[in-house]
């Protein structure tokens, strides 16, 4: 038994809920246990801001709220930033050198867009970015935490970059079909309810031939030692779902245009336990076209 609960705490840190589940339910139909059926409870509600999109909203709200909406020093330090307008700058120097950011960038240049939506943009690193580095382009940058919209538009410094909150659902939903040229989405799938539903609303607002990249969380993990229990912050599951290449090519594979790259991260030992070390470790960058 105790090896059935190691094997699910692993897939949990790996961001794997679906497999951590399943491992436990498999187990319990064969040796019915109290332990396999608490931690499964307990993993479910981890889950319940998916139930609605009402939900799912105020759960990023408060967790954002809590972690950056705080009056303390910190916060005025970074508010005198944003007004002389440093954090701006560095926030496009960091950015300009994330991996994921020059691939992009690459698929700007060759496809040359004029509309660009960005969904999931959190505070805006890389609207802002491309807006400084591709003035002939207009981003359009949506994102669900009205707290990491107000911090987007004080950073703006940019005419052709705009910020809108509200789910990427719903706000893409009320467009027009073909309204953009090109779509990004950075570290958002693994947060959302449903991934088809999300996608196909970001592909049904491209041209045809229009062209979406996303990246995701590359999380190929092993245990080296007893693994202890993994419990997320204020009771929610941010990732709710981990990638896999394997699982990206079946999924998105035949999509025209289809690519992946796989990027390799820098381990960071103190978001881990000292028992779970790393196999592949970075993000998977995917870019597909609009039928």
């Amino acid at each position: 038994m105790e090896s059935v609960l190691q094997r699910a705490e692993l897939e949990l840190w790996r961001d794997n809920i679906d497999g951590a589940l399943d491992l436990l339910a498999r187990a319990h139909t064969l040796a019915p246990d109290h332990r396999y059926a608490a931690r499964a409870e307990e993993i479910r509600s981890w889950l319940r801001h998916l139930e609605s999109r009402g939900a799912y909203a105020a759960a990023y709200e408060e967790y954002y709220r809590r972690s950056k909406g705080r009056l303390d020093l910190k916060r005025l330090e970074r508010d005198v930033r944003i007004l002389l307008g440093r954090k701006t700058r560095k926030t496009v120097r960091r950015v300009v050198e994330y991996p994921e950011y020059q691939l992009l960038e690459r698929e700007i240049i060759e496809r040359r867009p004029a509309r660009v939506l960005d969904a999931g943009c959190g505070e805006g690193r890389i609207a802002l970015c491309l807006g400084h580095r591709c003035p002939s382009i207009r981003v359009t940058a949506v994102e669900v935490s009205a707290t990491n919209v107000g911090i987007a538009r004080r950073l703006n410094r940019f005419r052709n970059v705009a910020f809108q909150h509200g789910l990427v659902e719903d706000v893409v939903g009320a467009m027009a079909p073909g309204s953009f040229d090109l779509g990004y989405s950075f570290a958002v799938l693994e947060h959302v309810p449903d991934v088809e539903t999300t996608v196909g609303a970001l592909l049904r607002t491209l041209r045809p031939g229009g062209r979406f990249c996303f990246a995701v969380a590359m999380n190929e993990l092993m245990a080296t030692g007893a693994v202890p229990a993994f419990q997320p912050v204020a009771g929610v599951a941010g990732h709710v779902r981990v990638f896999t290449e394997v699982g990206l090519r079946e999924r998105f594979g035949r999509l025209p245009g289809f690519s992946l790259r796989k990027l390799p991260g820098r381990w960071r030992p103190g978001r881990y336990p000292a028992t779970i070390a790393p196999l592949e470790y970075g993000a998977f960058f995917i870019a597909v076209s609009a039928p």
